[in-house]
């Protein structure tokens, strides 16, 4: 039987004035897992049980909190929609003399919808499906579910109550001014919105802007935890009909958060490094633990990018869930393998010395009739770092670590790293950290402890893939304080060539960077999926094609 009512709590009350309203709502911030239908319920039990307990008349959960969000193609599969459903009937049963709002997919027929099933006095009082289904960037609904057709208000205990999914609130002339305008009392947004550096501010001008539009006040829920490549940051709020912020959730973390729908304004923090680090920490945390891992390896160059990636793991973890492996060829200098066993003092990790020099020389030997009459290039370099990822991955299939590759954005832009090599691994935790912020997060961590986890000689290292003698990245790439404005501008904001050269960038860089950007589409659709950081990820997010002709 599909979870829908056809007519709705009758709404024959007399106006309730703002002054009049008087309701304890809580914002349950939940870390779902995808297709964890029955832990999920589970935790939604447990959270309307809390809730109860603490005097709330309305306990709010994220949008698809039974499911998950993304469900991605299990939506094509029936028995999970008829799991979902199932465990529906389970939590309404469980509800009793609480109001609930908890995210679901609902069935029509043949087709399915993104919806919030509201539930009150031990029964489905009635659902609200989803109007706008985003298809951008990471998001695909338009694929799986079909839009609602209309916006409702509900009766919460003579309280005039307006729901809404995500989207929905960020569409000018939209759901909320639908049910604004059909008398709502206050408005609920369930929300699983990803985060990246920056979005949190973008989302409380716009809730703060509709709740002053519409004079209302507005309840926003949003998911928090890691799901493959996104981010779910939490940070659910709740607005009053001012605009004024009056309550937030934590940010990055479980939390019930239980109050009313008036009071005086709070100012939100903003710290962009404190935020982007708790990112990378909760998509590594919860990526290595959902998908069933203990332990994960990196490996250690003594350089800036596996030193961080390392540094993110053990606050991830735990020390004792990482291991680092310096992997030295007749190139690494011994300054670079110390540095790499006082990072791992520092951190308190298993480090452990494998040296590739015989393997180095067994390629060598291997390869000397084929490679006769040519002069080493970068295919020896190359060989070194595909030998380290072998290590790596032997590492991994013996002993069920997790790899984690250690390329940052910027590298991966332009190709400046090996396929099978470096980017070897199951996830790649920095690979939408540019390099430039890749050492800003570094200082951020120092800092924040209090003391040199990273030691200052990475720090201030000139940075260097160190497969040949004497190499540095300059060798082969424009400064990073150069290069990363130009990939911000082309793959972020999407800028033309032309477009780049007039914000004042060398035209002969800016063309040769476009190319190898492009040039290595092949690459970067072949590595582990990364932490989504910045507006415009590689991944899911970015579907350029491999073969492609067109030109800047």
């Amino acid at each position: 039987m599909a979870f829908y009512i056809a007519m709705f709590d009758v709404l024959e009350k007399a106006e309730v004035k703002m002054s009049d309203l008087e309701c304890r709502v809580a914002l349950a911030q939940l870390n779902a897992t995808v297709g964890d239908i029955e832990g999920n319920a589970r935790k939604i039990v447990e959270y309307i049980g809390k809730a109860r307990e603490d005097g709330a008349d309305l306990v709010i959960f994220p949008e698809l909190a039974l499911t998950g969000y993304p469900p991605k193609d299990l939506l094509l599969k029936s028995s999970f929609i008829r799991a979902n459903r199932e465990a529906l009937e389970r939590i309404i049963a469980e509800t009793g003399d609480i109001a609930a709002i908890v995210g679901f997919v609902d069935e029509i027929g043949k087709n399915i919808y993104n919806a919030a099933a509201f539930i009150q006095n031990g029964r489905l009082s009635g659902v609200q499906h989803k109007t706008h289904l985003p298809n951008y960037d990471v998001f695909d609904e338009k694929r799986y579910f079909k839009p609602a057709a209309e916006s409702y208000i509900f009766d919460l205990n003579g309280l005039k109550l307006g729901i809404n999914i995500c989207e929905d609130i960020w569409v000018d002339d939209g759901p909320v001014d639908v049910q604004a305008e059909l008398g709502a009392d206050f408005i609920v947004n369930i929300s699983a919105s990803p985060f990246y550096a920056g979005r949190s501010k973008e989302r409380r001008d716009l809730i703060a802007r509709r709740a002053m539009e519409n004079k209302i006040p507005i309840v926003y829920v949003n998911l928090v935890g890691g799901q493959d490549e996104l981010v779910f940051d939490g940070r659910s709020y709740v607005f009053n009909k001012e605009g004024a912020l009056i309550a937030e959730c934590k940010q990055f973390e479980e939390d019930l958060l239980i109050t009313n729908l008036d009071g005086a304004g709070i100012i939100p923090e903003e710290d962009p490094l404190k935020e982007i680090y708790g990112a990378l920490i909760l998509g590594i945390r919860d990526y290595v633990r959902k998908n069933g891992f203990k332990k994960v390896v990196i490996g250690l160059s003594g350089g800036i990018d596996s030193a961080l990636t390392a540094a993110l793991a053990a606050d991830a973890l735990g020390a004792q869930n990482v291991i680092g492996v310096s992997m030295p060829s007749a190139i690494t200098s011994q300054a670079s393998i110390s540095d790499a066993k006082r990072l791992a003092e520092n951190l308190g990790i298993e480090f452990k010395v494998i040296p590739i020099i015989d393997a180095v020389n067994a390629y060598t030997a291997m390869l000397s009739e084929e490679f006769k009459g040519t002069e080493p290039d970068v295919t020896e370099e190359n060989i070194q770092a595909r030998i380290r990822g072998n290590i790596l991955m032997a590492l991994s299939n013996k002993f069920g670590y997790l790899v984690l590759s250690t390329g940052n954005k910027s590298e991966l832009a332009v190709g400046y790293c090996t396929l099978y090599g470096d980017m070897s691994g199951g996830l790649a935790a920095i690979s939408d950290v540019p390099k430039t912020t890749v050492y800003k997060l570094a200082r951020y961590i120092n800092a924040m402890k209090g003391k040199e986890v990273i030691p200052l000689s990475i720090l201030t290292k000139e940075p260097s893939a160190e497969l040949k003698e004497g190499q540095k990245d300059t060798d082969s790439l424009p400064p990073y304080e150069i290069l990363d404005p130009i990939l911000h501008a082309y793959i972020e904001e999407n800028r033309s060539k032309e477009e780049i050269i007039r914000m004042g960038f060398d035209a002969r860089v800016v063309s040769d960077v476009i190319w190898r950007v492009d040039h290595n589409e092949y690459k970067r659709q072949q590595a582990p999926i990364g932490i989504k950081i910045t507006p415009k990820a590689f991944g899911s997010g970015r579907r350029m094609p491999i073969t492609n002709r067109y030109k800047e």
